[in-house]
């Protein structure tokens, strides 16, 4: 489905892995700002008015620094904003699925799978962060073939 997305709005490979730091760098910027509302929004509960909120200020913050940070037209951003409550479903599927859905547990993963994506891509990044599982099945998302 996101593969499809990404091809159809004509993003390469390339951009793609770029959006797929930039959705999980957005997911942690948000979290770093308002742990208690994002730990609300990534649980497994339902979504209160409050966490409909957040989402849709989370999906306006990713669409921006699409734009800014991956250099994709706003229109791009715009339609590929749609992809990251899947992204953030399927983070709070692997959280509840380690016993970890708390706001503990979620700062633990978002902080590794940034360290993933911050290392150094000659040497293929740091590769004993925690996450790996999630890491994995968010790269599948995107490059999965359809």
């Amino acid at each position: 489905m996101v593969k499809g997305l990404l091809q159809k709005a004509g993003v390469s490979d390339e951009q793609a892995q770029k959006v797929a730091k930039q959705a999980l760098s957005t997911i942690k910027g948000k979290f770093d700002q308002k742990p208690k509302e994002m730990s609300s929004l990534l649980s497994d509960n339902p979504n209160t008015p409050e966490d409909e909120s957040l989402q849709h200020e989370v999906e306006q913050d990713f669409a921006t620094n699409l734009s800014s940070s991956v250099g994709l037209s706003p229109d791009i951003a715009n339609m590929l904003k749609g992809m990251l409550p899947g992204v953030m479903s399927q983070f709070s599927s692997s959280l509840s699925a380690s016993g970890s859905n708390n706001q503990e547990g979620i700062a633990g993963m978002l902080g590794g799978l940034m360290d993933m994506f911050g290392g150094d891509d000659a040497k293929g990044g740091k590769s004993n962060s925690g996450g790996g599982g999630f890491l994995a099945k968010l790269l599948a998302m995107f490059f999965k073939k359809k």
